[in-house]
C-alpha cells in the first residue's frame, strides 16, 4: 500500500518538468457538541499527513470554543498557519466552509503563487470529528491516484461506538429514496470495505478539491445539510468529477449532547430523518431530466403511499409517518425550481452514465422487506427514545482469521422465502382456500367483481359513497330505506370498497361494496394464518411451532364453515383475533410502546363493530390489567377499556339500548336450524357445510390443556388463556338457547326462533388452547438426551397434533367448501341500473312468486345489509302502503283497457321498471302485458321487466319516474338527484306555485331537511311535497 507522503510534493519530479504540489487547507466549523473539540484537535494533530493551513470557522454559537482551539499546543506544533473566521449562526457546514474558504483566498494565494503548479484541497471537519491518524494520508492517496476524483470521503464510524458504523457514503435511489446502507449502529467487519464510488459522501471528514468544492458553490441553504450534502456530489458527478468513498480511512463523529454540561441553545440541532428524507426527494426532483420530472413526482407520491399503507398495516405508525412525510418534498416546488435554476448548465455527463451510482430496485424491494419484517416484530430487545429497535453492535471476541467471514451479502429472497415457515404456511393456506373454492357458483373474477350471495351473505350493489352514507345518513337502506343507528362495521367495509376498486387485478367491480365482501371471504384463511403466525411471536420466537399453530387457526373448523357459508362478522374476528390478544398480552409488559397499545385499540373497536361479544372479552382483558397489571400497565389497561368504546361512538349506546345486538353481527346469527349439541362443540366442533369430522379436534383440545397444565413460570399465562377457553366454551354452549328474534314470514323456518351463533365462542376458545399448546411448547425438551424418556414420551401429542392439523387442512381441500356461495348477480337490466344511479334515481320494483300470492321488492341505488343479522324491528319498519296498495292495484286492474292507476301509481314511487322472476308461461306476464303505462321490453336473468312509462302513461307533460319532481297545475319537471335516499343539492328556476314532491316514504320528513336558499321547509300535510316560494334555488 501507498501512502501520500508527509511532505508537499506527491511525485519526484522528472529532468525538466515542474513540480506537481498538494496543498490541503483544513476547515474546521465549530458545529456540533463542543464537549468532543479537544479530542477532535488531539486527532487533527496526529495527522501522519498534516495539513499545510487551517481555518477555524465560528458560527458564533460558544466564545470559549475558539479559545479552545488556540490555547492547544499540539495543534498549533503540527499546522503552523491557522485563521479564524467567523460566519452566520445557522449555516450549513459546507456552505460556513465556503464562505470561510472566500474571505481567506487572498492570504492564500500569495503562498501558492510561489508554486506553479498547485492542487489545492479542502478538508472539511466538524467539532466532533476524530480522525484516525493515516486518515488524511489515505484520502490524498485516492485523490491523487485519478485525476478524475474530485471528492473523497472517509468510513464515519459511532463516536463512543468506534466499532459501529455511522456512514460509508449516502445511498439512494435514482428517486431520491434514502437507503441506510450500512444501517447506523452495525458492527463494522469488513463489509463495505469494498465500496468506492458513491453518488455523494457527508460533508464531515470530506476531502474535496477546492475548485470543485468552490466551483459548485453550497449556496442553496434550504435543502438543509443533508440535502446539501447529496446535492453537491450529484452536482460533482454531473460535472465530471468522481466522488469516491474511503473505507480505509476512518472518522468518529456523532457525539452525543451532554445536556448537563453545556447550554444546549449553543448546539445546533441536528435534522430530522424525514426532514433528511424529503431532501433526497427534492435533490432528486432538482437533478432529474425536466421531462420525466412528472412522472417522478407521480412516482414519489405513489411510493410513499404505498409504503407508508404497508407499515401502517404493519402497526408502525412512525414509521409509516416517515414514509407519508416524502410527499412534502412535492408541496415546495419552488425549491425544486430554485434548484434546477441554480444548476443549469453545470452536466457534462450523461444522466444515463450515472446509473451505477444509484441503488436497484432488487436491493430496494430487499431493504423494504426486511424494514416491514422488523417493523411487525412485537418485542424488540430495546428501543431508543424514537420507538424504533435499537441496533446495539456486539463484539464477537477473538476469531480465527480462516474463519471469518466478510462477506454478509446473505441469501436471495427466494432462498429466504423457500425457508420461512410463516410464508410457507400461509402459501399452503391460500392453495387450500383456492383449490376448496372450485364449487362456489360463478368464475372467480364474477365473484371478486360482484360479490357473493347465499348463505349468510344476502348480496348487494354499492360503492364507497353509498356504503359511508348507508352508516353516516339518518335515513338508509335499500328500497324505502328505514330509521335506526346502522353498525359502525359499514365505515371498514367503506374503506374496503375503496381499496379493491382501485385494486388493478380487480378492475372495476361491478360492485365494489359486494366485492370488498368476496376478499374477505376468499382470503380469510390466509390472513387468518398469516396474523396468527405474527402474533404467536409474542408467546414464542420459535418459527416451527409458530407456524403450525398458524396452520392451525387458519384451517380449523369453525373458520372453514364460517367462510363456506360467508359468516362476515366470524372472518374478521378470525383475522383480528390473534392480533388483538397479541397486542393485550403486550400491553400486560412492562416497557410496552405507546405504538401497540394504539394498534390494540384500534383493532379492538373493529373487531367490536363486527363482533361486539368478543369486545366484551377485550374489555374484560383491560378491566383486569387495571386491576392486577405492573405500573403503567394500569393506564394502557384504561385505555383499552375506554378506546374502543370512544371510537364505535353512538353504536354503544344503540347495543345497551338493544342487548340482543351484543350476541350477533353480520352472518352471527342462526334463523331457525339446529346447532351441534354440547359435546361436539367442547371438541371444537361447530358443524354446518365445510365443518371437518368431531375427531380432528381432540388433538388440539388435548394439546392446550396440557399446555395449561405444564406449570412453573409460565403459571400467570397459563392462568389467562384457560380463563379464555372457559368463557369462549361457556358461550358456545349459551349461544344456542339465547333467543334473539323469531324469524319472519317468507324465509324458511317462518315462526322459528333466531339464536346466537355458537361459533363466536368457539374462536375464542380454539384460539386459547392453540396458544395455550404454543405457551406449554416453550422450552419442552422432546429428545432423549436433553429430556430422558420422558421426553420421549412426549411426541405422540406433538405427532397427533400435527396429524389433525394436516388431515384438517386436506379434508377442507378433498370435500370443498361446499356450493352454499355463488357470484352476486344484479337482477336488474342495464338500463335500470344505469337510471337507478342517474340523477332520475328511480327503482324497480322486482315480483317473485311466493305459494300463491306475490313478494315484492324495491330495488334502487342504496344498498342494503351485505349479511344476515337480525329481522327487523317492527318499530323500524317502514310504512310501505303505497307500494302495496300499488302492487296489488297492478293485479286487481291489470287487463282493464284504458285504465292508468297502478302505473301511475308506480311512477308516484319513483319505480321506473317492474321485472317478474317467472316462467313463460305464467298468466300473470298477460297481465301486465295489458297494464297501461307499462311497456314491456324483454328478459334479464330469469327477471322478465317493463319500463314504466313518464307518470304511468297519464299525461303527455309528465317525466320519467324520479326521486325529486318540481310539479305545478300544467307540468312537471325533474330534479337531479345525487345521493342516497333524495339528497340532492340543485340550482333550478322555481315556477309560481310550484311544489318540491319527494319518492320517499312519511317517515322520511323526520330524518331529513329540506331547505330553498339557506331557509327550512316544511312538509305539507300529505307526506314529503313540500311548496316553493318563487325564484328561489332548493
Amino acid at each position: 500500500m501507498t501512502l501520500a507522503p508527509s511532505h508537499a510534493v506527491t511525485d519526484p519530479p522528472a529532468a525538466g518538468s515542474t513540480p506537481t504540489v498538494v496543498s490541503v487547507t483544513a476547515v474546521l466549523v465549530l458545529h456540533g457538541p463542543l464537549t468532543a473539540l479537544p479530542e477532535t484537535l488531539d486527532s487533527l494533530a496526529r495527522q501522519t499527513r498534516s495539513p499545510e493551513r487551517l481555518v477555524v470557522v465560528d458560527p458564533g454559537l460558544d466564545g470559549s470554543a475558539v479559545e479552545t482551539v488556540r490555547a492547544h499546543r499540539g495543534l498549533s506544533e503540527a499546522i503552523p498557519s491557522i485563521r479564524f473566521v467567523t460566519v452566520e449562526r445557522r449555516a450549513t457546514t459546507g456552505y460556513a466552509a465556503r464562505v470561510a474558504l472566500a474571505d481567506t483566498s487572498d492570504s492564500f494565494a500569495a503562498q501558492a503563487d510561489s508554486l506553479p503548479a498547485v492542487v489545492e484541497h479542502v478538508w472539511v471537519l466538524t467539532a466532533d470529528s476524530a480522525a484516525a491518524p493515516t486518515t488524511l494520508a489515505r484520502l490524498v492517496d485516492a485523490v491523487r491516484r485519478s485525476a478524475s476524483v474530485g471528492v473523497a470521503g472517509p468510513k464515519l464510524l459511532v463516536w463512543d461506538q468506534p466499532g459501529a458504523l455511522r456512514a460509508v457514503g449516502h445511498q439512494l435511489t435514482r428517486s431520491g429514496r434514502v437507503v441506510p446502507s450500512p444501517t447506523p449502529g452495525e458492527p463494522d467487519q469488513g463489509q463495505y470495505d469494498r465500496r468506492s464510488d458513491v453518488l455523494a459522501v457527508p460533508t464531515t471528514g470530506m476531502l474535496a478539491e477546492r475548485s470543485v468544492f468552490e466551483g459548485l458553490g453550497w449556496r442553496d441553504a434550504t435543502l438543509g445539510e443533508f440535502g446539501s450534502e447529496v446535492d453537491f456530489g450529484w452536482r460533482a458527478q454531473h460535472s465530471g468529477r468522481r466522488v469516491v468513498v474511503v473505507p480505509r480511512a476512518t472518522l468518529r463523529t456523532g457525539a452525543p449532547v451532554d445536556t448537563s454540561a453545556i447550554d444546549t441553545s449553543a448546539v445546533v440541532p441536528a435534522e430530522s430523518a424525514r426532514r433528511q428524507r424529503r431532501a433526497a426527494r427534492r435533490v432528486a426532483l432538482a437533478r432529474c431530466a425536466w421531462w420525466t420530472l412528472p412522472l417522478l413526482a407521480f412516482w414519489i407520491a405513489v411510493s410513499s403511499l404505498l409504503a407508508g399503507t404497508a407499515l401502517l398495516l404493519a402497526k408502525r405508525p412512525r414509521a409509516a409517518w416517515a414514509e407519508l412525510s416524502d410527499i412534502g418534498a412535492l408541496l415546495t416546488p419552488w425549491r425544486v425550481a430554485r434548484a434546477r435554476w441554480r444548476s443549469r448548465q453545470l452536466r457534462r455527463v450523461r444522466r444515463r452514465d450515472l446509473v451505477g451510482l444509484f441503488v436497484g430496485g432488487r436491493t430496494v424491494l430487499r431493504h423494504t422487506s426486511d424494514l416491514i419484517h422488523d417493523q411487525v416484530a412485537f418485542e424488540p430487545t430495546a428501543t431508543d427514545p424514537g420507538g424504533r429497535a435499537a441496533v446495539q453492535p456486539v463484539e464477537s471476541g477473538p476469531v480465527d482469521d480462516d474463519a471469518e467471514d466478510l462477506n454478509v451479502l446473505g441469501s436471495s429472497i427466494a432462498s429466504r422465502a423457500a425457508r420461512n415457515p410463516g410464508l410457507l404456511v400461509v402459501i399452503a393456506t391460500t392453495i387450500v382456500t383456492m383449490v376448496a373454492s372450485r364449487q362456489l357458483g360463478g368464475g372467480v373474477l364474477d365473484r371478486f367483481r360482484s360479490g357473493l350471495v347465499g348463505g349468510e351473505l344476502l348480496g348487494a350493489r354499492g360503492d364507497t359513497a353509498s356504503t359511508w352514507h348507508a352508516w353516516l345518513d339518518g335515513w338508509h337502506g335499500a328500497g324505502l330505506g328505514h330509521a335506526g343507528d346502522q353498525s359502525p362495521y359499514l365505515v371498514v367495509l367503506a374503506g374496503l370498497s375503496w381499496v379493491v376498486s382501485h385494486l388493478p387485478v380487480i378492475g372495476a367491480p361491478a360492485s365494489a361494496l359486494g366485492a370488498a365482501v368476496a376478499v374477505l371471504v376468499g382470503l380469510a384463511m390466509p390472513l387468518a394464518t398469516l396474523t396468527a403466525y405474527l402474533g404467536a411471536r409474542v408467546v414464542t420466537h420459535s418459527r416451527w411451532p409458530r407456524a403450525l399453530a398458524a396452520l392451525a387457526w387458519g384451517t380449523s373448523g369453525v373458520l372453514a364453515s364460517a367462510v363456506a357459508v360467508g359468516r362476515l362478522g366470524a372472518l374478521v374476528a378470525a383475522v383480528l383475533l390473534p392480533l388483538v390478544g397479541a397486542g393485550c398480552a403486550l400491553m400486560a409488559r412492562r416497557g410496552a410502546s405507546t405504538t401497540v397499545t394504539a394498534a390494540t385499540i384500534l383493532g379492538a373497536a373493529v373487531l367490536g363493530a363486527f363482533v361486539p361479544a368478543l369486545l366484551v372479552a377485550v374489555l374484560v382483558a383491560g378491566l383486569g390489567l387495571i386491576a392486577f397489571g405492573p405500573g403503567a400497565a394500569r393506564v394502557r389497561g384504561l385505555a383499552l377499556v375506554v378506546g374502543p368504546l370512544v371510537l364505535l361512538g353512538p353504536w354503544v349506546a344503540t347495543v345497551v339500548a338493544s342487548p340482543q345486538l351484543l350476541f350477533t353481527g353480520p352472518g352471527l346469527s342462526v334463523w331457525g336450524e339446529t346447532q351441534s349439541p354440547p359435546w361436539q362443540l367442547a371438541l371444537l366442533h361447530q358443524g354446518g357445510p365445510a365443518s371437518l369430522p368431531v375427531v380432528l379436534g381432540i388433538p388440539i383440545v388435548l394439546a392446550g390443556v396440557l399446555g395449561l397444565v405444564r406449570g412453573g413460570p409460565r403459571g400467570r399465562g397459563a392462568s389467562v388463556l384457560g380463563l379464555s377457553a372457559l368463557v369462549g366454551l361457556a358461550y358456545a354452549l349459551l349461544a344456542p338457547r339465547l333467543h334473539l328474534g323469531t324469524v319472519p314470514a317468507g324465509h324458511p323456518h317462518a315462526g322459528a326462533p333466531v339464536t346466537a351463533w355458537a361459533g363466536t365462542g368457539l374462536l375464542l376458545a380454539t384460539l386459547s388452547l392453540i396458544a395455550a399448546a404454543l405457551h406449554g411448547s416453550r422450552g419442552l425438551a422432546l429428545t432423549r438426551q436433553r429430556g430422558g424418556w420422558l421426553a420421549v414420551a412426549r411426541w405422540p401429542v406433538p405427532a397427533l397434533v400435527i396429524a389433525a392439523v394436516l388431515a384438517g387442512a386436506g379434508w377442507t381441500t378433498w370435500h370443498s367448501l361446499g356450493s352454499t356461495l355463488s357470484a352476486w348477480t344484479d337482477p336488474r337490466p342495464a338500463v335500470a341500473i344505469d337510471q337507478a344511479e342517474g340523477p332520475l334515481a328511480n327503482r324497480m320494483l322486482v315480483l317473485s312468486p311466493d305459494g300463491s300470492g306475490l313478494r315484492y321488492e324495491l330495488v334502487g341505488s342504496e344498498p342494503g345489509p351485505v349479511a344476515r343479522s337480525l329481522p327487523t324491528p317492527s318499530t323500524e319498519r317502514v310504512d310501505s302502503s303505497a307500494v302495496a296498495t300499488a302492487v296489488s292495484a297492478l293485479f286487481a286492474q291489470g287487463a282493464a283497457p284504458g285504465v292508468v292507476g297502478p302505473a301511475r301509481l308506480l311512477s308516484d314511487q319513483a319505480v321506473g321498471f317492474v321485472g317478474l322472476r317467472t316462467g313463460g308461461s305464467d298468466p300473470r306476464l298477460r297481465l301486465l302485458d295489458a297494464t297501461a303505462g307499462l311497456s314491456r321490453l324483454g328478459e334479464h336473468d330469469g327477471v322478465i321487466f317493463w319500463r314504466v312509462l313518464p307518470g304511468g302513461g297519464a299525461s303527455d307533460q309528465a317525466v320519467a319516474p324520479s326521486r325529486a319532481r318540481l310539479v305545478t297545475a300544467t307540468a312537471q319537471q325533474a330534479v337531479p338527484v345525487d345521493g342516497s335516499h333524495s339528497a340532492l343539492s340543485s340550482k333550478v328556476v322555481v315556477p309560481r306555485g310550484a311544489t318540491l314532491v319527494l319518492a320517499e316514504p312519511r317517515d322520511w320528513v323526520r330524518h331529513a331537511r329540506v331547505s330553498v336558499d339557506g331557509r327550512a321547509l316544511a312538509p305539507a300535510a300529505d307526506g314529503t311535497a313540500y311548496r316553493l316560494p318563487p325564484a328561489r334555488r332548493p
